[in-house]
């Protein structure tokens, strides 16, 4: 097993307190060593004072327990500054006292963040102005001192130089401990940011290895789309063509009109494949553009035709997949032939309005023609193929369909059905 990686934090608010208390505890500890040398040394007047700064510093433990920070540390600082104040008043400035104030730097420090420099500025003058106060009192002799003998003086001297050497010690110690650890967690981050960026930038590497591999196979499936629809087209044109050239040999009337018919749906299927391999996407093509072509053959189919027949369209810019595309253009086929073989028969001229708009998320298809209609009572849908392919490919399109005509006033078919997607721009007019 590999082993746990080891988790990098920098000093923490908690991790911090923890330290000012240990630090609490080693005054309180110094302070329990003078009580025994001032009473050593017969100076038991100056034994209490003692015991009540080591108390203080007991109590700022107890405070930073209860989460009393700020207080904690301002009764530390005016501690510190009141006791070396009122310690050197009493014994003088001989008794080294003062030395204590070597170490409040790194007091301050390990108190305050290096970002509060108000607070810190604060407390170096605090302790700056206690020396020159101690020293003033001391010149000035302001304040009547303990008359010592030389020995003691000189002892005192040694043991507060000593404990504020070694309380020195413990606060440089530490900063440089915690300096170290921090170097440690950089060092030990910046490989881990190394390592990190070395394997993602691997991944980068892999997965635009994949990407490429997966471009290339889109284009080629892209590709083999194309020729798909593209053999598809000529294949049908073929179909179309051999029913083309076995029309010319067929004298039924009824037969050959059939098999033109066949032939236009032939060639509204033939389109449709030619406009997907076009396309740019293969996933779906433009209706309007499919809608003209597809009148384009419908009019050659029908140039015969005696009557003059416009077509208008009002088409918005859809697009279709091919499960919608191919039975909404064989509808569409079926829709123009039924009205050029039956709309218009003894009018000379005529209309058919084509209409394909979205509304809302809905495609609705209107179909119209001015011909001469006919009475929808006593008209037998299921006797015609026409009508019957219409109600097939509505549907496929899951479709809702309404059919109205009346004799004399023309017919109009309207088919409402689901949108997949479409967008809608302006209509093009042909």
């Amino acid at each position: 097993m590999k082993p746990a990686k080891k988790v990098l934090h920098f000093q923490s608010e908690e991790s911090i307190i923890k330290t000012i208390n240990r630090f609490c505890y080693a005054i309180a500890i110094s302070a329990g060593f003078d009580v025994v040398m001032y009473a050593f040394l017969g100076l038991y007047s100056m034994c209490i004072p003692v015991t009540v700064v080591g108390l203080l510093f007991l109590s700022f433990v107890y405070l930073n327990k209860k989460s009393h920070y700020k207080i904690s540390r301002v009764a530390i600082i005016v501690t510190t500054n009141v006791g070396v104040l009122a310690f050197s008043a009493f014994l003088g400035f001989s008794s080294g006292i003062f030395f204590f104030l070597f170490a409040a730097p790194h007091l301050i420090y390990l108190l305050y963040n290096f970002k509060q420099k108000q607070s810190i500025y604060i407390c170096i003058a605090s302790y700056l102005a206690t020396f020159v106060a101690t020293y003033i009192i001391d010149q000035h002799h302001l304040v009547q001192n303990i008359v010592l003998p030389k020995e003691n003086i000189n002892t005192i001297y040694i043991i507060n130089f000593s404990i504020s050497f070694i309380l020195s010690f413990i606060l440089i110690t530490f900063f440089a401990r915690n300096n170290s650890m921090v170097s440690e967690m950089l060092i030990e981050a910046n490989t881990s940011l190394k390592e990190k960026q070395i394997n993602l930038e691997n991944e980068i590497i892999e997965k635009n290895k994949i990407n490429t591999q997966l471009l290339k196979t889109v284009k080629e499936k892209e590709i083999l789309l194309s020729e798909i629809h593209h053999r598809v087209k000529n294949n049908l044109a073929v179909i179309s063509g051999l029913i083309e050239l076995q029309n010319f040999y067929v004298k039924d009337e009824k037969a050959s009109v059939t098999l033109k018919e066949s032939i236009n749906r032939i060639k509204s299927i033939a389109v449709l494949h030619e406009k997907f391999y076009e396309s740019k996407t293969l996933e779906k093509i433009e209706i309007a553009s499919y809608v003209d072509e597809l009148i384009y053959y419908i009019k050659l189919s029908f140039s015969n035709q005696l009557a003059n027949i416009e077509i208008h369209t009002e088409i918005d810019d859809i697009e279709l997949s091919m499960a919608n595309a191919l039975p909404f253009s064989l509808l569409l086929n079926e829709l123009i032939t039924n009205s050029y073989k039956h709309a218009f028969n003894k009018k000379p001229n005529g209309n058919i309005y084509i209409s394909f708009v979205k509304e809302q998320n809905k495609l609705v298809l209107n179909f119209k023609d001015d011909g001469c209609g006919f009475d929808l009572s006593k008209f037998d849908k299921e006797s015609t193929l026409g009508m019957n392919l219409i109600e097939a490919f509505s549907n496929q399109l899951k479709g809702k369909t309404t059919f109205e005509s009346e004799k004399n006033r023309g017919a109009e078919f309207k088919l409402q059905f689901e949108s997949e997607g479409t967008k809608v721009k302006e209509y093009a007019q042909v």
